[in-house]
């Protein structure tokens, strides 16, 4: 079980990072034995003792909040990591149920994902481990339109949002490229694993603008009509 002073850090994370309105995480720190169901339970079940989860929660009368879910939840998720903790996406198969029982929602809300987070008994069973982990297309398969050249925060940015995470590794996004602006879109519109395309191009929203920042360029996002998502103006 996380320790207390590690337990606070994610709880401090989920009630303050709100980065846009309508989407907010809960660290839940009942049981998850009962949320849990298939072989993610099995995966889940891979950490010591019971582990807590967080759930990531939309308001779905607010626009883009598929989108804005995938960046809050992405930038919780990699807190816990950084945290040292062993996290992983979990978008289809848990119990819906159990969940809403555990929380407290409004009646515009909704479960979109959740995470456990814990300690892996061994590093191999690491919880989030997948051998799909390094299998990510090369940028010239992702971007639809303009050229990344020598542009360093541009490169940096997509490579960033290049190796981010998506249910069954689909990476449905894809770049268009100016030189003040990426745009994310998704390739297709069609959902799957119980999880919306947007909720992914939102996870790769926020490693695009990790990666700037890295590279010392701030920006901010304007969302857009789908199937492009947002774009990333600097």
């Amino acid at each position: 079980m996380p320790k207390d002073d590690v337990t606070s850090r994610i709880e401090y994370v989920c009630n303050n990072f709100r980065p846009f309105s309508g989407a907010r995480a809960v660290l839940v720190k009942d049981s998850g034995k009962d949320v849990f169901k298939g072989a993610v339970g099995e995966f889940f079940y891979k950490v010591k003792e019971t582990p807590y989860y967080i759930a990531f929660i939309g308001d779905m009368d607010v626009p883009n909040i598929q989108a804005t879910m995938g960046y809050l939840g992405e930038g919780i998720i990699l807190e816990a990591t950084a945290l040292g903790l062993n996290t992983c996406w979990v978008g289809g198969f848990y119990r819906r149920e159990a969940v809403i029982k555990q929380i407290d929602l409004e009646d515009r809300e909704r479960v979109l994902g959740i995470t456990p987070i814990g300690y892996s008994k061994e590093e191999e069973d690491r919880v989030g481990a997948s051998s799909k982990k390094y299998r990510r297309k090369m940028l010239d398969d992702l971007i639809v339109s303009g050229e990344v050249s020598d542009n360093k925060w541009c490169i940096a940015a997509l490579e960033a949002a290049r190796i981010a995470p998506s249910a069954g590794n689909r990476q449905p996004w894809r770049f268009q490229i100016n030189d003040s602006a990426i745009t994310v879109s998704s390739n297709s519109k069609r959902e799957g694993f119980g999880v919306s395309r947007r909720l992914d191009c939102g996870i790769a929203m926020l490693h695009l603008e990790m990666g700037a920042l890295m590279s010392g360029v701030n920006g901010n996002w304007e969302f857009l009509d789908y199937p492009e998502v947002a774009r990333y103006n600097i």
